[in-house]
């Protein structure tokens, strides 16, 4: 029996600490080494797995056999997994609770661009046909020619864009998690930093340079929403730009705690794919309008099931993706069978562009947005009405009038009234806000949905405060804006001029569709809304699909405002500009035609919907009057309907008198309708006879040039 030989170690050492021998240290290095770079051996493992069944099928006397199959297999994996790359999140109660506790991996949700479905299918293509050569010809991986072919030729095409896509970058010295406890405390934690008494606890690494945390926040002093707040001042603190910091709340809502995202990389510069009008879920009113920061659905509630519809404010600067965000809404709502979507555009449809001939309704110009909202405020009294009327049995089979609950059918839509620079809208028709709050209040209970743009998100581009409680209720979306805001309608964790307007560290390529989302889920995260698709794919979204429309009965009572869009829309392009019913037309007509005495009067115009002024106090009565300001005057409020060109001279009189007035006021005193004296005053500014002075106000020429 041999002796144990003695130890050659230093007295004292711990030899368990050296690892063993060295064959295992060799071992054990390796392993650590293949581990951390693992990221990059999918080529090689997959390179030599395929050689050796090649090398397999060469040997075997049915080879050929085997080879067939693996080019029948090759194709089914490559679209598995382009399938796979493309799975969304799991929606099932089960299937997020397996995810979540890690029994089911993260569907990824980054669809196969096309360059890379092209690179993946030409190499399974290459490695099958050298698979189906090598019992062919009898030589395998290891025997030449085929060695040239498969290891100077395929390996390398194949590895070479791996690692290209894969390699390392250069970056910062990583921080410890010590640094960055050390460096909160110091910074924000500290007496006088943005978040004083509070911790940074358990910083863990993610993934690709990203790391999180918990903030243990000053119970009774700070709340999530401080922490939210304070997002700006965070990401000075760790010296990177807002858009790679994210502050959000907790599982379970926990108000003295915050959870912090730090991104080296932002993960949304990699724009997302619109995955297409499915993205709406028909059974909850949520549609997916992208992705968070985190990787989690940016979701936006067009309706409430039972509850009724959700308004929505979008604000941002020009280019900052706010028409993107609406094509891809009226996608969903086209193929929805569930909306039916009203479009205004004071802008005669550059910003809605091919969409403008494929929604339900589409108002270009001022003009048309007033006709459209005294559309949608008709529409609103005839559901009201009904479903007053309505008829259901209970339980007990007793009879029951009113209905309370409202959820979308295809016979009672959706209505989503869009229009985009609302404050283009009420600048021009300031009665316009009357209407808007009007829907805003009482349109929720009758399916009725508004969506207001702006260029910021603060009450005075929305014109009202009364607009302000509607609109925080339901879905409110900001992008970057070209200035700091002040009066926020929302409470968003960071002010949106500090979104860049192009990625830091790639100058030139923009960060159009980021912002701030809070609605269904209240997430404080940044998101960046669906990448717009190629014009040849978003046209077929345009085209196909089942919109939703109103019923008959509900068009003709509506009327000629939403009937006839398309005739008046076609007469624009001619170069013409038809009036809009119950905003530039003439309700008279009939009586001046008898007066004109032409014989047969002339069709009436729409009056359903003329809008009716507020009451306004004007103080005492002119003392002094141009001349025949009295007879026009008489004119107008003894019942009688002067002629078209006496109520010009009775406003332009009016003018001269007052110096200045608004369009309200003006259609109150001389007791005509708003739409007349509107589109009176326009037609005289053309002509220089009056001075436009903006938000509805006009004034005289005389005493302006004083």
């Amino acid at each position: 029996m041999m002796k144990p030989q003695p130890s050659t170690a230093p007295a004292g050492a711990d030899t368990a600490a050296t690892g063993g021998t060295l064959p295992r240290r060799m071992a054990r290095g390796a392993y650590r080494r293949l581990h951390r770079n693992r990221r990059h051996l999918p080529p090689i493992a997959a390179s030599l797995a395929l050689a050796g069944y090649g090398q397999a099928l060469t040997a075997a006397p049915y080879g050929l056999a085997g080879a067939l199959t693996v080019d029948a297999a090759l194709p089914a994996a490559v679209f598995a997994h382009r399938a796979w790359r493309a799975k969304k999140p799991y929606t099932g109660r089960t299937t997020r609770f397996l995810s979540r506790h890690r029994v089911l991996p993260t569907p990824p949700n980054r669809p196969m661009r096309k360059g890379e479905l092209i690179r993946t299918s030409a190499t399974a293509a290459a490695a099958g046909t050298l698979l189906t050569l090598m019992p062919i010809t009898g030589t395998g991986p290891f025997q030449a020619p085929m060695t040239g072919l498969w290891w100077l030729a395929l390996t390398p095409a194949t590895a070479i864009p791996w690692w290209w896509r894969r390699r390392i970058r250069a970056t910062a010295e990583p921080v410890g998690a010590e640094d960055r406890i050390a460096k909160w405390e110091a910074k924000v934690g500290a007496q006088r930093g943005a978040l004083p008494g509070s911790k940074l606890v358990d910083p863990v690494d993610t993934a690709d340079g990203a790391w999180e945390a918990l903030i243990e926040l000053d119970g009774g002093r700070q709340t999530t929403a401080t922490a939210i707040s304070a997002t700006t001042m965070i990401a000075s603190a760790y010296g990177l730009p807002i858009s790679s910091i994210a502050v959000d709340g907790v599982p379970g809502g926990a108000a003295d705690k915050a959870k912090l995202l730090v991104y080296d990389r932002n993960p949304l510069k990699n724009v997302p794919v619109f995955p297409g009008p499915e993205a709406l879920d028909v059974q909850t009113g949520i549609a997916r309008l992208g992705l968070h920061i985190d990787g989690g659905a940016a979701q936006y509630q067009m309706w409430r099931p039972g509850w009724g519809a959700v308004h929505t404010h979008i604000s941002g600067a020009t280019g900052a993706g706010k028409s993107a965000l609406l094509r891809s809404l009226f996608a969903i709502e086209r193929h929805s069978g569930l909306v039916t979507s009203w479009g205004g555009d004071p802008q005669e449809g550059k910003s809605f562009g091919f969409w403008q001939d494929y929604l339900s309704y589409f108002a270009p110009g001022v003009d048309e947005c007033m006709g459209m909202l005294i559309a949608a405020d008709t529409e609103l009294n005839r559901r009201s009405k009904a479903s007053a009327l309505s008829v259901w049995e209970d339980e007990d089979g007793d009879l029951m009038y009113g209905d309370t609950d409202w959820s979308p059918t295809p016979e009672e839509p959706l209505i989503a009234v869009t229009i985009d620079e609302w404050q283009d809208v009420w600048g021009n028709y300031p009665e316009a806000l009357d209407y808007a709050v009007r829907i805003a209040i009482l349109g929720r209970k009758v399916g009725i949905k508004l969506r207001l743009v702006t260029h910021l998100p603060t009450l005075d581009s929305l014109g009202t405060p009364k607009l302000r409680q509607p609109l925080t209720a339901g879905n409110n979306i900001a992008f970057r804006t070209t200035e700091r805001s002040a009066g926020y309608v929302i409470n968003l964790p960071a002010d949106p001029n500090d979104i860049p307007a192009v990625w830091p560290d790639e100058p030139g390529v923009p960060t159009s569709g980021m912002g701030y989302l809070k609605g269904v889920e209240e997430r404080a995260a940044m998101f960046r809304g669906w990448s717009p698709e190629r014009a040849g794919i978003a046209t077929r979204w345009a085209k196909r699909g089942t919109p939703a429309v109103i019923s008959e009965e509900a068009a003709e009572h509506v009327g000629p405002a939403y009937t006839e869009w398309r005739e008046r829309l076609a007469a624009r392009r001619r170069g013409e500009l038809p009036p809009v019913p119950g905003v530039t037309d003439e309700p008279d007509t009939t009586t001046q035609a008898a007066q004109a005495g032409k014989g047969k009067p002339q069709k009436k115009g729409s009056t359903a919907g003329t809008v009716t002024p507020a009451k306004v106090s004007f103080g005492k009565l002119p003392s002094q009057a141009g001349p025949g300001f009295d007879q026009l005057l008489t004119a107008t409020t003894t019942g009688s309907t002067p002629a078209r060109g006496d109520k010009k001279k009775a406003i332009l009189a009016f003018l001269e008198t007052e110096g200045q007035a608004t369009t309200g006021i003006i259609a109150a005193r001389l007791n005509m309708p708003l739409s007349t004296v509107s589109s009176t005053l326009k037609r005289a500014a053309e002509k220089n006879e009056v001075v436009d002075l903006g938000h509805g106000a006009w004034g005289s020429v005389t005493a302006m040039a004083a």
